[in-house]
Parts: structure tokens; sequence; C-alpha cells
């Protein structure tokens, strides 16, 4: 979900789990170890994930936004979850709009797109990964990248992207993904269009007075 509609959830939770230095379980309230990626104990235990791989560079990458853009596009679905997550969490750290046009676009652009999934990528109780535990986790990408463009709608005031899902009809209410896909093939062209001109209009769109090539991740991060 979009986070400025769980905002408030999330304030419950921060005082909640104020105590604790870092990651807590939900459920028991007890630390969660951290874990240090290692690239050769990856190798050596038999447990290398070029997924895993890129996010543990992404954190060493300068400046970050350049992975961002790096892992863009394709339908492999646990890169597609993994590109809509880190846009929202740059555009959550930035809490503007201006240098996360770029990123949304292409967000926006893949919404239509199936996400495909090895059996490996997915879990389920039991052993065998049947339709329904795939059809899941195509809506699982969806509404991440949904949320993502809301949360962009929310920074930079189009509301008709902040509530984008009313403008999906029933498909959406309906779970209804061969529908859903005829509808975003109208939406995705005028959401693009929104963006950009919205950008234009602002004076941003790739504007000259923001060199992006040049900045440091912490200049724009």
């Amino acid at each position: 979900m979009p986070r400025f509609v769980v905002d408030e959830g999330l304030r419950e939770h921060a005082g909640e789990f104020a105590g604790f230095s870092g990651m807590a379980d939900l459920v028991e309230h007890k630390p969660v170890d951290k874990l240090q990626y290692s690239e050769k104990f990856a190798w050596t235990n038999n447990q290398y994930d070029p997924i895993n791989q890129g996010l543990a560079q992404y954190h060493k990458a300068k400046p970050a936004w350049i992975f961002l853009q790096a892992i863009s596009g394709g339908i492999d679905g646990r890169r597609s979850l993994t590109h809509a997550s880190l846009v929202r969490r740059y555009m959550d750290n930035c809490g503007s709009w201006k240098s996360s046009y770029r990123f949304i676009l292409a967000v926006v652009k893949d919404l239509g797109n199936t996400p495909f999934f090895q059996n490996t990528d997915l879990y389920a109780d039991e052993q065998y990964i049947d339709d329904e535990v795939r059809e899941d986790a195509v809506w699982d990408v969806f509404f991440t990248k949904l949320s993502g463009v809301q949360e962009y709608g929310f920074h930079s005031g189009i509301e008709k992207l902040m509530w984008s899902t009313d403008e999906l009809n029933g498909s959406l209410a309906s779970l209804d993904w061969t529908g859903l896909r005829r509808e975003l093939e109208i939406k995705v062209p005028e959401w693009i269009e929104l963006i950009i001109k919205s950008a234009i209009d602002e004076g941003e769109f790739f504007s000259q007075n923001l060199d992006y090539e040049s900045l440091s991740s912490s200049e724009i991060y």
C-alpha cells in the first residue's frame, strides 16, 4: 500500500518498537540479528543469488541512483519487485518528486508487464507451487509498482496519480489480470504524458539546472 495511506500505522509501530536499535520481529517483539553479506560465503555455500549480489553493490554504488536505472525493465518477477521497492525507497528518502520522475516513468511503463517467476522464486506452505501462488506473486509485484505511482502522485501533487486505483475500474477490484492489462494499455500512456507534462510545467524535465550525471548520491538521495 502507498506510504501516505498507512502513515498512521507506521508511526504507531515506530513508537511500539522505539526501544530496538535495529530490525525486530513484529510478532515476537525480539531483535533480529544482522547478517553481513559476503559474496565469498554465498559462492562457497551454494547460496549465490544475482539479485542479492546486486543489492549489496547498490549500497556501495556512487551515486546509488545509477543502480535504479540499471535494473529497470524486463519481466523477471524478483527483479521487477526489487526495482519498484527501491524506487519507492528513493522517493521516501528524498521526500520529493524532482529527482524521481525518471524512475517512476520506468515503473509506469512496465505496469502492464506480466512478471515471470521460477518455481524457486516462490514460497508456499506446500512443496508444490500451483497457479494460485504464482498469480498471487504477480499481484504482489503489480501492487508494489502501483503504490509507487500513488506515492509519486502524493509528492508531486498529481491527484490523478495519487488515486490511480480509482481509474482502473472493476478489473482491479476483481483481480482480473487480463482485464486490467487492457485498461493499462489506455492508462499507462495517459499517466506517462501526465508525469512528463507536470515535470515540464515545473521546469524540471531534464533541467539543465540539475546535472544528474555529476551529482553524488548524497546530493540527490
